[in-house]
């Protein structure tokens, strides 16, 4: 199949030009016009498909119910939602549990990966137990506990070839001590985190190079007692993860952190709840009463923020109008940086021979106009 007549974006450029896929790969990336084409783009700008790499479900799906093996359909569903977002590729994000849920989940993810035919889930993403109790959110200060080696080394053993995200609070119960032993395994985040500068920049050191939900669960910039945001504007090797729904992060906000970081360090992130594509109403997620109002999810009967709601595409478009930037930099926020973060950009995020053969078409606005996945458009 051939798309013509597209902008295609790169990292460094835009060309005029086409691309030849298969149901599988990219086959050829060509300048100029060809008179054989299957989808005339009309102009439009061409980007891999969108990488959503820290969302927990949507439309009544969420990952953690993978404890068992009953709710195929139910992730099945939620993935072909995810792909009219224009998401093709996520890390599929559970909160915190129990070691035998944790357990549980693993021995599942070769069962999930089956019925993952189009190749959407590309890790996992373990958001908890190793967190803050004092930047909890909505996890469950129950289970929140300090780095098990044992429990980790049992996970990989389970899933020794699988990427995965480890979640972790560096000053929380002497984690830090224990960066060296999981680092090599684990692809380290740092968040739901009250780091002050010298734990967070000892952690990045040791090898946490992701921020989880920059400025949400973390303490705010200070002037006078540096934390771990000081820390992030100092550094240029991380990829901070940004909802931007414009609520999770004022739209000044977001603006001021494209600015400070530039496009290379963010990653747009959903953080979406299972809520997600559902009507407003109170909702039990991960055992906890949810409402969900609009576009945000809160905990029950307060205004404290649990999740978001809004659709992958448009927080993309938000992130666009915000700040005025240019397709590259979308291509960045939006699938090359996420996975860069993993390692993983000859495979997918990125407009080269042999990434996955999934798109998405913007126009000049940001808006998404038509997507294709593993070469079908949908």
């Amino acid at each position: 199949m051939i798309i013509s007549n597209a902008k295609l974006v790169f990292e460094n450029k835009i060309i005029d030009g086409y691309i030849e896929f298969n149901d599988e790969k990219i086959v050829e990336i060509k300048e100029g016009q060809t008179s054989k084409s299957s989808y005339d783009a009309k102009g439009l700008y061409l980007l891999p498909a969108f990488v959503d790499s820290h969302t927990h479900g949507g439309y009544g799906f969420d990952f953690n119910m993978l404890i068992n093996n009953q709710h195929n359909k139910d992730m099945l569903h939620y993935l072909s939602q995810i792909n009219k977002e224009g998401i093709g590729s996520i890390l599929l994000t559970t909160i915190t549990c129990s070691d035998k849920d944790l357990n549980a989940i693993a021995r599942n993810y070769k069962n999930i990966k089956q019925n993952d035919v189009n190749n959407v889930i590309k890790g996992w993403y373990i958001e908890g137990p190793y967190i803050s109790i004092t930047k909890k959110g909505a996890h469950d200060p129950k289970l929140i506990r300090p780095i098990n080696l044992k429990q980790l080394n049992h996970l990989n053993k389970i899933l020794p070839n699988t990427t995965k995200i480890l979640a972790v609070a560096p000053e929380f119960k002497n984690n830090l001590s224990k960066y060296k032993f999981i680092n090599k395994k684990f692809f380290l985040a740092t968040g739901h985190s009250n780091a002050n500068f010298s734990e967070a920049n000892q952690a990045f050191e040791l090898g946490a190079k992701r921020i989880i939900h920059l400025y949400n669960a973390l303490p705010n910039f200070d002037k006078r007692c540096p934390t771990i945001i000081n820390a992030i504007f100092n550094r240029q090797d991380l990829k901070c993860e940004l909802i931007c729904d414009k609520v999770h992060v004022a739209p000044e906000v977001i603006l001021n952190t494209y600015n400070i970081l530039g496009a290379n360090q963010i990653m747009v992130i959903s953080d979406s709840l299972s809520t997600k594509g559902l009507k407003d109403g109170v909702f039990n997620v991960w055992g906890i009463r949810i409402d969900k109002r609009g576009s945000l999810d809160y905990l029950h009967g307060t205004n404290c923020i649990a999740g978001g709601n809004v659709p992958y595409h448009k927080q993309i478009e938000n992130f666009g109008q915000i700040t005025k930037c240019s397709m590259s930099d979308i291509l960045k926020v939006s699938s090359l940086n996420a996975a860069k973060s993993i390692k993983q950009e000859k495979h997918f995020g990125n407009l080269v021979k042999g990434a996955e053969s999934s798109f998405v078409l913007l126009d000049k606005d940001y808006r998404l106009r038509a997507t294709f996945i593993h070469g079908r458009k949908i």
